[in-house]
């Protein structure tokens, strides 16, 4: 081989060298760029999905003003408040009901609230008397008159309808009709009496109960029975008498 041959050769591989480095450099500059890319790709993926979990928007958001909400228990300011909201309503199924009623009689009873100190001292004990007024309803249940329940005497021209007793309601307690007396406190006893809402559904339900005897021993039912009579014969004997003026009513308890 000549030496013209060989410088040539050598020419050659000095060239495909360079360009091997010069692609190698370029693959090498490529791959760094894809990596970058895909770096970027992976961030962004990540962002978007933190921000789907938690958007830092949220951070600046705020809550309806109090005026906005069905009650408010509490109200501070700047603060913050405390308020409830109530669902609409629903209606369940809906029934003719042939309670009469008959009569209605209101019902007290006060509660003495005892708040103990320090080593039951009355110096450190407070009390506060609670008053509930309440109303009582009673009826009488006319679905349930049958043919039965009806009879016709011709010899004395009399019709007697048979009912059942009056039935006591339960006694309605409206929250604006609790009387709060005022707190009286021993020499060293500070501040109210504080109820949580099950202490004062407590008292309220021993109040009711209280009344509920009171009622009993009044014989307040008996006294419900006699204007259960006159109601159902207010109601019955026009009919009657549009029928045939000579028969007279008369309403008696099964």
């Amino acid at each position: 081989m000549s030496e013209h041959q060989i410088e040539n050769e050598e020419l050659f591989l000095k060239q495909v060298e360079k360009a091997a480095r010069k692609g190698a450099a370029s693959g090498s500059r490529r791959s760094g760029i894809f990596s970058s890319v895909l770096t970027v790709v992976l961030v962004i993926a990540v962002f978007l999905a933190a921000r789907r979990l938690f958007d830092p928007g949220d951070l600046l958001k705020r809550e309806a003003p109090v005026e906005g909400h069905d009650l408010t228990l509490e109200n501070q300011g700047l603060f913050g408040y405390t308020a409830a909201d109530f669902a609409e309503a629903v209606l369940g199924d809906s029934s003719q009901l042939k309670k009469l009623e008959v009569y209605t009689r209101e019902v007290s009873d006060a509660a003495t609230v005892t708040d103990t100190g320090l080593g039951r001292f009355k110096v450190f004990t407070k009390t506060q008397i609670l008053t509930y007024h309440g109303t009582v309803t009673y009826t009488v249940d006319l679905s349930s008159l049958s043919k039965e329940d009806i009879s016709v005497d011709e010899d004395s021209h009399t019709v007697t309808i048979r009912i059942p007793h009056a039935q006591e309601g339960e006694i309605n307690i409206p929250s604006d009709r609790i009387e709060f007396g005022d707190v009286d406190k021993g020499m060293l006893a500070f501040g109210k009496i504080k109820l949580t809402a099950e202490e004062s559904s407590k008292v309220q339900t021993e109040a009711r109960t209280k009344m509920e005897e009171k009622l009993e021993e009044d014989r307040v039912a008996e006294e419900a029975d006699r204007f259960a009579v006159m109601s159902v014969w207010e109601i019955y004997h026009p009919m009657i008498a549009s029928v045939s003026p000579a028969y007279e009513l008369e309403v008696e308890f099964r």
